[in-house]
């Protein structure tokens, strides 16, 4: 990820006690909303709806639907771009309703890879005073302050970044990851051996599954060998020691165990009660 380049032009920044964004709107440039105190639920990108708590960063890239709904709080926004090429206070355009939207006014050509996609990130209770800062800055418009502020926004978007990734995987990851396992269902397969296929250590693809997911990447690969046991279960009549081989396993029992804790029953119980709802 290259940010050099990165020279963020700010709009807007101030401190919100209320945001009502009930109908779906848009907004041409990019948002970061830092919640310090109150409470806001939202929805970004059609998703469902969410609650952002104290302390948590919500990043929206500009041309993304979005709604907002808050009781008492105390929000900064600040609204951006991440160069110069769309001007700078003065060019500012407000959210609009999404029937009304414009979007070859959108400013979205400059934003680099790393933020095309909504950002969460919680636990950022270290970044309050930056906020407040910005905002007290924009504010005053005194001196140099909208570099100020450009300076600011673009050692802030480099922590997001970098947290950012420590959290997420390539998009690919998960499918590549799908398609080893499968390929492979029959053999014994390692963290050890996951993590230099892919490039990443096991403990860090292990972790970000865990977050993700809420499962290790061991566990991963049980669920995944058991997705598979789980079809010839319904779908054949071979013994459940051949099914257990097939999928992985080292022996039945311990097949029949990792499956009965995920799904409350033994595989001969599954497969009797597959054939139960349809006959």
């Amino acid at each position: 990820m290259n940010l050099t380049k990165l020279n963020p032009a700010i709009h807007s920044a101030a401190l919100y006690e209320k945001l009502d964004r009930t109908e779906p709107c848009v907004s041409y440039d990019s948002k970061i909303l830092y919640l310090i105190s109150g409470e806001l639920t939202y929805t970004v990108g059609g998703g469902k709806r969410e609650r952002l708590a104290p302390g948590n960063l919500l990043y929206i890239p500009a041309g993304t639907v979005y709604q907002m709904k808050s009781k008492y709080m105390r929000c900064a926004v600040i609204a951006f771009d991440f160069t110069e090429e769309y001007g700078g206070v003065g060019e500012w355009l407000a959210p609009v309703p999404t029937e009304c939207y414009n979007p070859e006014l959108c400013h979205s050509t400059s934003i680099p890879e790393a933020f095309r996609s909504p950002i969460l990130l919680s636990d950022v209770e270290a970044e309050r005073d930056n906020f407040i800062r910005m905002t007290n800055i924009f504010t005053s418009a005194e001196g140099f302050y909208l570099d100020e502020l450009s300076a600011m926004l673009k050692l802030l978007l480099i922590k997001v970044a970098e947290h950012s990734d420590e959290n997420a995987l390539p998009s690919s990851m998960v499918e590549n990851l799908d398609g080893y396992i499968r390929e492979n269902i029959h053999d014994e397969i390692s963290n050890t051996e996951l993590g230099a296929i892919f490039g990443y250590h096991p403990f860090y693809i292990s972790k970000v599954l865990k977050d993700k997911k809420g499962i290790t990447l061991h566990q991963y690969v049980i669920a995944y060998r058991i997705k598979y046991a789980k079809s010839l279960l319904r779908y054949t009549d071979k013994p459940i020691a051949d099914i257990a081989d097939e999928t992985g396993f080292t022996d039945a029992s311990y097949f029949t165990k990792s499956f009965k804790s995920q799904f409350g029953m033994t595989p001969k119980e599954y497969r009797n009660k597959f054939k139960e709802d349809f006959i």
